[in-house]
């Protein structure tokens, strides 16, 4: 319910540190996000915007992964952390191993005083505030809102998508003040499911993978996340008839693709739930979420997700802030 607030806060960096953070990006020839989990995801969207955007040669690595790669860096390389908590002890680990190579290091996190922010040669606080269900929601939301900001920035944009992301913000607060209702009907459907399938193209893949591991950490329900491009190539094998399939979309390049996608799930018997700013006939639910610009997609449409998987746990009779196995902060590796 913060979403609104928090798009706000992330939005007022200070000019100096944006502009530094700015040039970091500027002078690399290759840019590394890393990260772990949901500030992973978040790492994913940013590949996808500094990649199609900035055209800049980008890479995501897990941040467990990150050894694997470690022989590629150069110096003028930039590797990009983000972390929640800044004590991620996989995303530590990367960033020691790439300074040890002369690599800069540019973090996103929410913690002040945090080891990640003590280690890198540059930090912008995403400005979340406290963060008390192990889930990550409303950080998630706030790293997306700073790598948008430093996207805008470098296209010569930045008081166009500011106000663009402020008219976001508005669109939320009143999606999350009218239609809540809608989620709660749509929690009562699924709460029984077994299996959850999501999809999505483009900038809406990351947010499939952020939907599923919203709803597994959540509600234990099995749900698992495709680039709608990949059903044809093994998955579609897993639909079977009223299988729960969630649709992520937006008014982009992918809308006609991922429509052709949700048509090849239907026809095999999936039960259509979407996510996007229009009404498709294919579509067995639909839940509106209004962007004012098609980028803006990753955070538009994972706000109502984020709401289904507490409205789901609560119907599952799980604790949504206390997930069972699961820390805050994971500081083991």
């Amino acid at each position: 319910m913060e979403v609104p607030e928090v798009i706000q806060k992330a939005l007022y960096q200070k000019e100096k540190d944006l502009r530094s953070a700015a040039n970091l990006i500027k002078k690399s020839s290759k840019i590394i996000f890393v990260g772990c989990g949901t500030a992973g995801h978040a790492g994913l969207v940013g590949k996808y915007w500094f990649s199609s955007l900035l055209k800049k040669d980008c890479d995501f690595i897990t941040a467990s992964e990150f050894s694997y790669f470690e022989g590629t860096l150069r110096k003028n390389t930039l590797l990009i952390a983000i972390s929640q908590s800044g004590e991620t002890a996989d995303v530590l680990e990367a960033v020691k191993r790439a300074k040890s190579r002369g690599v800069k290091v540019l973090s996103l996190v929410n913690v002040m005083g945090s080891t990640l922010t003590r280690i890198s040669d540059k930090v912008l606080m995403v400005h979340a505030g406290p963060e008390k269900c192990v889930l990550a929601t409303k950080s998630y939301i706030a790293q997306l809102t700073v790598l948008l900001l430093l996207v805008s920035l470098l296209m010569g944009q930045k008081q166009k998508i500011v106000r663009q992301l402020k008219q976001l913000s508005h669109f939320l607060a009143v999606f999350l003040k009218e239609k809540s209702s809608s989620l709660k009907k749509l929690a009562h459907l699924l709460q029984k499911s077994e299996h959850l399938y999501i999809i999505g193209r483009g900038l809406n893949y990351p947010t499939a993978l952020e939907t599923a591991l919203k709803i597994k950490e959540g509600t234990y329900i099995h749900a698992e996340a495709f680039a709608g491009g990949e059903l044809k190539h093994g998955v579609i094998a897993l639909i079977e008839k009223n299988t729960p399939c969630l649709i992520h979309f937006a008014k982009d390049e992918e809308e006609t693709n991922t429509l052709i996608n949700a048509m090849e799930l239907k026809s095999r018997g999936g039960y259509l739930i979407g996510f996007g700013p229009r009404e498709m006939n294919e579509l067995n639910r639909f839940i509106e979420i209004k962007t004012v610009n098609p980028l803006f997609s990753p955070l538009a449409n994972i706000v109502p997700v984020q709401l289904l998987a507490y409205y789901l746990a609560v119907k599952r009779g799980i604790n949504p802030d206390r997930p069972r196995n699961l820390a805050k902060s994971v500081t083991v590796k």
